[in-house]
């Protein structure tokens, strides 16, 4: 495992949360959910929230990269959180000037 792997999959990670949660692309699947759901419901809340999504993404990339012999299993789960964060991070500061 190599620090770029690491930087990468985080980058990867806040990539594919803001692919859920805001990108034009999968705008209509998203408005498609959350107009299924509940009017006010926390389960809508989670498809637009990038700290929220970006915790599901982040624990995706850590095992992908555990079952890809990136890094051990053993550090999936702080891996995921640690991706997780950079992502909302990110995400944060994005429109930021």
């Amino acid at each position: 495992m190599t620090a770029i792997t690491l930087v990468l999959a985080a980058l990867a990670t806040a990539r594919l949360t803001r692919l859920v949660t805001s990108d034009r692309l999968t705008q209509a699947p998203r408005r498609w959910v959350v107009r299924k759901l509940p009017e006010g419901s926390l389960l809508a809340y989670l498809v637009v929230c990038d700290w929220c999504v970006s915790v599901y993404v982040g624990a995706a990339v850590a095992a992908a990269g555990a079952v890809g012999g990136a890094w051990p299993w053993t550090w999936a789960a702080p891996a995921a959180l640690a991706f997780s964060y950079v992502a909302g991070w990110l995400a944060a500061r994005e429109g930021m000037e």
